[in-house]
């Protein structure tokens, strides 16, 4: 027998909570064969401690300018931060994640070849601490669902107000109808929510909406950047629903259908529709063009594949993955015509018609390509659906 020692590096652990491990060392000989095994080890954690702002003031409401459009009028994009310290705004830190945030949002097609259109801002927000939920307090209350869940709540007033900050935005009152916010908690978690169908000016139905989602996993993560595209641009930006289903969900009721049907009348909702039919589906005219025949080069063909809205049955979606079914493969074309007239109905007002021909010139040249290994590797793990 032999004495030594074996040395095991513990990454710090940055959540505020306790965490365990349990392990063994085991000897072997040439042949694999156990010949010592140690006791069973448990190794514990103490939680992070959290953090504590001291300075309300100095850092907080500040506005910075991300991005400035080159064509149309300018698309609103606003990023602000939860859960973020005055320390983490005086290091740069939250700049940093609202920049890295901005980058993953023209990741996707095709607001990827239409960011000359947006306007993006980042205002800075301080919270009390850096946690969320219990004891502890946020600038936007942001409170994560847990319990398997991916919910997120939070105060919608208050992002509105920050939003609303905005130079452009506060002497514009009628821009904040059309401002995506963009809300990243400071935490790793794996969850996002977002909110739309608020309250806009003269009664009308507002496009303004909010996206709450973690730095999943970090700031390269792909998790992190799929969930933020597939809240803010495809909820939140657009309006599209939720391509997928569950079986335990049965028939989807006839006064869900008349809910988002009525949603469909203003434009919302194009990427799910309730028939079957090739010949009446909202996407019908993608089906008969020969220019999106076949498979893509995700391996996705355009039909009619029921399963949509958490529904088994009775609602359709147009391909069988997305980035609205299972955050992978991007958005399918119905979904791309719904972000490409969204895009331009803000940027050039009332008067902009849409053209077919010119849409789909555009989109044939800027489709999705297949991801990257790091997005093959994630797409292999099944994560739980967003509400």
């Amino acid at each position: 027998m032999n004495e030594g020692h074996i040395s095991i590096a513990v990454e710090a652990n940055r959540e505020f909570k306790t965490r365990t491990a349990k392990l063994k060392i085991q000897a072997v000989d040439d042949a694999d064969k156990v010949v010592l095994e140690s006791p069973v080890i448990n190794i514990v954690q103490d939680e992070a401690s959290v953090g504590t702002s001291m300075d309300y003031v100095t850092g907080d409401k500040n506005v910075h300018v991300l991005q400035k459009h080159t064509k149309g009028n300018g698309v609103p994009l606003v990023f602000m931060g939860d859960g973020f310290l005055d320390v983490d705004i005086a290091s740069g830190y939250y700049l940093e994640v609202m920049e890295r945030g901005m980058e993953m949002f023209f990741t996707e097609e095709p607001v990827r070849s239409l960011r000359e259109y947006f306007d993006v801002w980042a205002v800075t927000a301080v919270s009390q601490n850096n946690a969320f939920g219990g004891p502890y307090s946020t600038k936007f209350a942001c409170v994560l669902a847990g319990n398997g869940s991916t919910g997120i709540s939070g105060n919608h007033d208050m992002v509105a107000s920050y939003a609303n900050i905005v130079p452009e935005i506060a002497a514009n009152p009628s821009l904040l109808d059309e401002t995506m916010a963009i809300v990243i908690l400071n935490t790793t978690a794996y969850a996002g929510t977002t909110f739309f169908g608020f309250a806009g000016q003269n009664g009308t139905t507002s496009e303004f909406a909010i996206g709450y989602c973690p730095i999943i996993e970090g700031l390269e993560s792909e998790n992190f950047r799929r969930v933020l595209c597939h809240e803010c641009i495809g909820h939140g930006f657009t309006k599209l629903l939720d391509e997928y289903s569950y079986e335990q969900q049965g028939r989807i009721p006839e006064s869900e259908i008349a809910r988002y049907q009525n949603m469909q009348k203003i434009g919302w909702a194009a990427n799910v529709d309730f028939t079957n039919s090739r010949e009446t589906v909202l996407w019908k005219h993608f089906l008969t063009d020969n220019r999106y025949k076949g498979k893509d080069s995700n391996g996705e063909e355009l039909g009619v594949y029921e399963g949509a809205c958490t529904y088994w049955r009775g609602a359709y979606r147009p391909t069988n993955e997305s980035m609205m079914r299972s955050n992978m493969h991007g958005f399918n074309v119905p979904s791309r015509e719904a972000i490409y007239k969204r895009v331009m109905k803000v940027a050039y007002g009332p008067q902009w018609k849409f053209d077919y021909e010119e849409f789909v010139k555009f989109d044939l040249g800027h489709l999705p390509k297949p991801g990257s290994t790091q997005s093959r590797n994630a797409e292999a793990h099944v994560w739980p659906p967003l509400p």
